[in-house]
């Protein structure tokens, strides 16, 4: 709230005093847009099941869900690797992921169990470029989540990351938040992907540990 608050604020006062250059207006903009929460298809790291289908299927999608393991079953499983049994009869009740289309769009979003059901903790997107340039897309994106904080040059092939927080990062891929990573791949298709990020899963890791009744690793002496 005090970015976004910040953001306005400043826009406001350089159109007020008529000397606000194009660059400063931009950073301003990205400021802004950087503000947004990441997202794909309306769909952010978190969310709750039953939330995600209600907003996927306002939008269009075609949804199928796959089972997983819920959190019972999860805990159960913990319990049995701390006493060496094994867990492969456990059954699957929970959700582990959805996987929705609408016309040549496909989304594919992997969730993880928790105490109140299923949140998201992975979302995966791909389409065909449909006619649009690397640098178009570059563009849309930029407009909705400000300026990367990675990017190809515009001469090469689209590969663009966002990572959210201000985390410096190289890639989306083991950051400690959420980061969006974006793509044109070698069949000239717009690929993203959204991760949750190591805070997270480290979190959620150390949540099942309690409810197993199990302590936090011991450390090493070294």
């Amino acid at each position: 709230m005090m970015t976004r608050i910040t953001a306005a604020a400043a826009l406001a006062l350089l159109a007020a005093c008529g000397s606000a250059s194009v660059a400063e207006q931009d950073a301003v903009a990205q400021t802004r847009a950087a503000a947004r929460p990441l997202t794909i298809a309306g769909v952010r790291i978190g969310m709750p099941a039953p939330e995600v289908q209600a907003a996927l299927a306002r939008d269009g999608w075609k949804v199928e869900t796959f089972p997983g393991r819920d959190w019972a079953t999860t805990v159960e499983e913990q319990k049995r690797q701390q006493r060496g049994a094994s867990s492969f009869d456990l059954p699957r009740t929970g959700l582990a992921t959805m996987q929705a289309k609408k016309g040549d769009e496909a989304l594919i979003v992997e969730f993880r169990p928790v105490p109140s059901g299923a949140d998201v903790k992975v979302v995966k997107y791909e389409a065909p470029m449909a006619g649009r340039t690397g640098a178009q897309l570059r563009a849309q994106m930029t407009q909705r989540y400000g300026a990367p904080t990675r990017a190809s040059s515009p001469q090469a092939p689209l590969d663009l990351t966002w990572c959210s927080a201000g985390e410096p990062c190289r890639s989306a891929y083991g950051t400690a938040r959420p980061a969006l990573h974006a793509e044109e791949d070698a069949y000239h298709k717009a690929r993203l992907i959204l991760l949750e990020g190591g805070d997270a899963e480290r979190q959620w890791q150390a949540q099942v540990q309690r409810a197993a009744g199990g302590g936090a690793p011991a450390k090493s002496s070294f």
